[in-house]
């Protein structure tokens, strides 16, 4: 598993980076301390993981997330010491796979890392609540910016998802992998903080894409 590590803090990137080599599994890590040297590093090495900072580096908030995001083949956790309301929400809505405090341990980080590689959310507890709170600000009284969040694959996994079909279903019927399904799904639970299929399918009803 290829790792990119944003921090603007050295003394963070650098102790970080010496603990994961010692982790089984992380065949390259490469940390930038800036969004513009990560963006050229995941150019050049294509990254499975990018574990960010939001804030500090020269993009506003999540908007390095979004960045990244652009780029299919790579996976975002942000491990901050800002976990406020307003972060937290920015950075799920702009597509975080996760989202982890700094106060976390060692061992909760590389866990996280890996859960966001199988494609499942990771968040830290004392994270929990105030992406709950951002979510469900964006959430209501209808769906309008989570429902505008989402890409036309998306919509498409999350109506088949609401109408009960398993991930095989669903990668059948849209000629993708189950891996990508599980992937689309993950990132549906993260941008409604939840892993219940009734949740997925009360955002699909206020969506539009099936009827209640």
């Amino acid at each position: 598993m290829k790792l990119l590590l944003v921090d603007d803090q050295s003394v963070a990137r650098e102790a970080l980076a010496l603990a994961l080599q010692a982790e089984d599994g992380f065949t390259l890590i490469e940390h930038a301390e800036s969004a513009r040297a990560a963006i050229a590093l995941h150019q050049r090495h294509r990254f499975d993981i990018a574990v960010i900072e939001i804030r500090g580096v020269e993009l506003a908030g999540a908007e390095l997330v979004r960045e990244l995001r652009t780029f299919a083949d790579v996976r975002v956790l942000v491990l901050s010491a800002h976990n406020d309301e307003f972060n937290v929400g920015e950075a799920m809505r702009f597509g975080a796979d996760g989202y982890l405090s700094k106060r976390a341990h060692l061992r909760e980080v590389i866990d996280g890392i890996r859960l966001v590689a199988q494609g499942r959310l990771a968040v830290s507890p004392d994270v929990s609540a105030a992406m709950v709170r951002a979510l469900h600000r964006r959430d209501s009284p209808g769906s309008g910016d989570i429902v505008a969040s989402l890409s036309e694959r998306e919509r498409q996994v999350l109506r088949l998802l609401a109408l009960g079909s398993s991930a095989k279903e669903v990668a059948a019927h849209l000629s993708i992998s189950v891996k990508t399904v599980e992937t689309h799904r993950a990132r549906l639970c993260a941008k409604v903080a939840t892993h219940s299929v009734a949740d997925l399918t009360r955002l699909a009803v206020r969506a539009g894409l099936i009827e209640a």
